[in-house]
């Protein structure tokens, strides 16, 4: 009999740690999610993203990846606000694609949701650094190729909803968020000058332009987590 009522208790405590156990999973639910955001490809970002849940309602999201200079619709990229509006100049008539990088953090708001899901209606700040690197070459072969660049210091506001299908582990994150975005041209262009000898040589110059600009964004993000 004792040991029965022992059996009886052990699988009691057994079936309690059980039970607190998948309740304790139950109410941590999804804690991470990797994503890809196919909709950046139009800006010549290649846009990868983790995000960390780091409270109930809150989490910290990371972006990094390449990007690709001339790529997509040049949108903010080849081609960026430096006059009228919407009157676009290009950063080199002669420039070729590069490979450059960018990253950002953004902290994220939910402030609907009650079950640490990582999904509904967010809100989140976005601290962005994206710089795109440029080739230049001298098309008469006198100079070595030579680089530009265009780096930009973006702060945006993102309103979004993020949602599992299914509930299940695949993710769908819509987003549109806008905010300033400060840009920096780092340019070269060939100049020919007469040295102390009285012979014409050529010589990389480089310029610098400046400024700040409305920054807007829209996309959706393909995630997967658990």
């Amino acid at each position: 009999m004792k040991k029965l009522l022992g059996c009886i208790i052990l699988s009691t405590i057994s079936l309690a740690t059980w039970s607190q156990d998948e309740a304790e999973e139950d109410r941590f639910g999804k804690n991470f999610v990797l994503k890809f955001a196919p909709t950046q490809l139009v800006a010549g970002e290649f846009n990868f993203s983790y995000e960390q849940r780091v409270a109930r309602i809150f989490s910290l999201e990371l972006e990094v990846g390449p990007t690709i200079s001339q790529f997509g619709l040049n949108f903010g990229n080849q081609r960026l606000w430096r006059s009228d509006i919407w009157e676009f100049d290009p950063i080199n008539m002669d420039a070729d694609a590069n490979i450059g990088f960018h990253a950002s953090l953004a902290p994220r708001f939910y402030p609907l949701s009650e079950d640490n899901e990582l999904k509904g209606l967010y809100l989140s700040p976005v601290f962005k650094y994206r710089r795109y690197n440029y080739l230049i070459q001298d098309i008469s072969g006198v100079l070595d190729d030579t680089k530009a660049s265009l780096s930009q210091l973006i702060f945006r506001f993102n309103m979004g909803f993020q949602f599992w299908p299914g509930d299940g582990n695949f993710s769908i994150d819509m987003y549109f968020g806008v905010g300033l975005g400060t840009f920096d041209i780092n340019n070269k262009y060939m100049d020919n000058y007469v040295d102390d000898q009285g012979n014409v040589q050529s010589r990389w110059v480089g310029t610098s332009n400046t400024g700040v600009r409305l920054n807007a964004a829209t996309g959706i993000k393909f995630g997967f987590g658990m």
